[in-house]
């Protein structure tokens, strides 16, 4: 019993001594983080997002993507007679000529989707998604 006793107390020495060790370095990381401060520089304008507000007057909730070389990126779903504000990533907007936006109302047949060419970082857009999705249209402000 003893025997274990001692091999107990051995490891609590060795515990003891690793977060001895451990302790200054670690104590180091917390306080090297970089707090902001009033006077620091706002973000750059290219690293902005674009915002897009949909609103939905289709009798369907509708998905709303973004598609970029055959690659789709989900925002999110507006529901009917509803509306929701995404925001579209700055690094789709670096290549906003080869970017379509879609709404693909759920259970439907047709989509609407529009180019996204000439959008820069900071632009406001508003979808509007009619019942006739044809008529649908996109805002720049």
């Amino acid at each position: 019993m003893s025997q274990a006793r001692s091999s107990v107390a051995r490891l609590l020495m060795i515990a003891w001594w690793v977060a001895a060790a451990l302790a200054p370095a670690l104590a180091g990381v917390g306080c090297a983080r970089k707090r902001a401060t009033a006077d620091q520089a706002p973000a750059p304008e290219n690293a902005l997002p674009a915002m897009l507000h949909v609103s939905n007057s289709n009798w369907s909730d509708v998905r709303i993507y973004l598609v970029r070389s055959g690659s789709w990126l989900r925002l999110g779903l507006v529901t009917t007679n509803g509306a929701a504000d995404f925001e579209i990533p700055p690094d789709f907007l670096r290549q906003a000529g080869n970017v379509t936006l879609v709404a693909s109302p759920v259970g439907g047949r047709t989509v609407y989707s529009t180019s996204l060419a000439g959008i820069m970082p900071g632009d406001e857009l508003e979808l509007v998604v009619e019942g006739f999705l044809q008529y649908s249209h996109l805002v720049v402000r």
